[in-house]
């Protein structure tokens, strides 16, 4: 991604170009400063990206914002290290902005193609935004200091091999979350680093109740945007991410933005349906933000001639955002599609009713999902997988109780540790005798003792794991 920079323009009275420039000139200091304030609230804050989007929508507006947050959450780690070693002596807390504004300045210099006396010249102009124009001199004096040692970096790495792209991700990483991908999966921990430190696919779901695969990828290659099949119909991975609503017929919901692995949860969970049943009822248990709830509900469509989906959120407000999604897509008004705000951890939480069939996407760590969500290296501790754990049964003891004799419940987190996957359905299976586990081969990943894993060390998938259990 590319910016255009605009750091030469001068405040000559009644010249508009260069009233232009002083305008773009504030506007890039001011993005800085809203970086900067973003980074103090997911670092210092414990706050989440998703956070951030929620609450100071503005502090993420713009593909700038976007790019410059996401950089240096992702590589926050090894960018503190060189930051601080040219500092005499740490910040004030109430002047923290400015060492986030040189992580922003550092990031930029070591990863992007933009010209290092703009990256420089905007983060002098952000002292001022800050209100610290005193620190202008330590901004130029360090980033510059930053610029030389990333000119000699990138020289010596022409000519370097793999080792240095590992070593960079392991930088990238917390000490104990590099160590546990080293324990659980000693093959593959240096990928999975790697994979981490990159951006993600962008993929998209075809909406089947509005239009049919090969007429969306039709639609695609006529507006010149490529892409690659997959395993599914219904999904096309982009050759290049791009504005969402910049895609074919986005505003008439015929297509949606979800991740493979994700994909993969209505598909495995219409393959544990009987094609012999007449009329299934299904749950999705934790439905928001609503990607497998929607997909679901187009499985189902197409399959049987009908259904009763319900979905639960114990959050108001994101079942509201659920319904706004689908809303575009043409599925909040099907009478088939039921909404409950509901905890799925308390008993009465669907009343009476009993399921064929129960999705549950469980809360997690999400760490299969860092190269999307890479605030989490930074928030994550190495208690919180216990802490999952826990909630993770509650949920399966509570809703399994809902199930109907036969039926199938399908266990999913975007996790790739195994506190929250094995181990979970382990102990639950030990507490509940007439639970069998299914045999699952899904197109992607491999089995595990007692499900099924993805990596987001291959390109097309984040991590993710799947478990099916059949009440007998």
């Amino acid at each position: 991604m590319s910016f255009s920079w605009h750091t030469k323009g001068t405040n000559k009275t009644g010249d508009p170009k260069s009233q232009v420039g002083l305008n773009k000139k504030n506007e890039s200091a001011r993005t800085r400063m809203e970086v900067c304030k973003a980074l103090q609230h997911i670092v210092e804050g414990g706050r989440t990206i998703d956070w951030i989007r929620a609450e100071k929508s503005q502090w993420i507006s713009t593909p700038l914002h976007r790019e410059l947050i996401y950089g240096t959450t992702r590589h926050y780690l090894s960018l503190q290290e060189p930051v601080n070693n040219l500092l005499k002596k740490p910040f004030r807390d109430k002047d923290r902005d400015l060492f986030h504004l040189l992580i922003v300045g550092a990031y930029q210099l070591k990863y992007t193609g933009i010209a290092s006396y703009a990256i420089i010249n905007e983060s002098v102009n952000a002292c001022v935004v800050l209100g610290k124009p005193w620190a202008k001199g330590l901004v130029n004096a360090v980033l510059r200091q930053l610029q030389r040692a990333a000119e000699a970096a990138q020289t010596e790495y022409k000519g370097s091999t793999n080792g240095s792209e590992i070593d960079s991700a392991i930088s990238d990483h917390p000490t104990w979350l590099k160590d546990k991908l080293a324990d659980q999966y000693p093959a593959q921990w240096q990928a999975l680093v790697v994979a981490n430190s990159q951006r993600a696919p962008m993929t998209l779901r075809i909406n089947t109740t509005k239009v049919e695969p090969s007429f969306y990828k039709a639609k695609l290659r006529e507006d010149d945007i490529s892409f690659a099949e997959s395993r599914m119909a219904e999904t096309v991975i982009l050759d290049t991410p791009q504005n969402a609503e910049t895609l074919p017929s986005w505003s008439a919901g015929e297509v949606a933005v979800q991740d493979l692995s994700a994909q993969l949860a209505a598909n495995t969970m219409m393959e544990l349906i009987p094609a012999t049943t007449f009329e299934p009822r299904v749950l999705d248990a934790c439905a928001a933000p609503g990607g497998k709830l929607f997909h679901l509900h187009e499985r189902l469509s197409a399959q049987f001639k009908a259904h009763q989906l319900f979905a639960l959120d114990s959050k108001k407000k994101r079942l509201n955002e659920t319904k706004t999604i689908g809303n575009r897509l043409g599925h909040t008004d099907d009478p088939r599609l039921s909404m409950l705000c509901a905890d799925a951890t308390d008993e009465d939480c669907c009343g009476d009713r009993l399921f064929d069939g129960i999705l549950l996407d469980a809360p997690c760590s999400g760490s299969g999902t860092i190269r999307r969500n890479p605030d989490i290296r930074l928030l994550l501790q190495p208690d919180h997988l216990q802490a999952h754990q826990v909630l993770q049964l509650q949920l399966l003891h509570n809703l399994w109780r809902r199930l109907e004799e036969g039926g199938t419940l399908l266990y999913s987190t975007c996790s790739i540790f195994h506190e929250e996957n094995d181990q979970v359905i382990e102990k639950f299976m030990s507490a509940h005798t007439n639970a069998t586990s299914v045999a699952l081969n899904l197109k992607y990943g491999s089995a595990t003792t007692l499900g099924w894993q993805l990596l987001p060390s291959d390109k097309n998938t984040d991590g993710f794991f799947y478990a099916g259990l059949t009440k007998v």
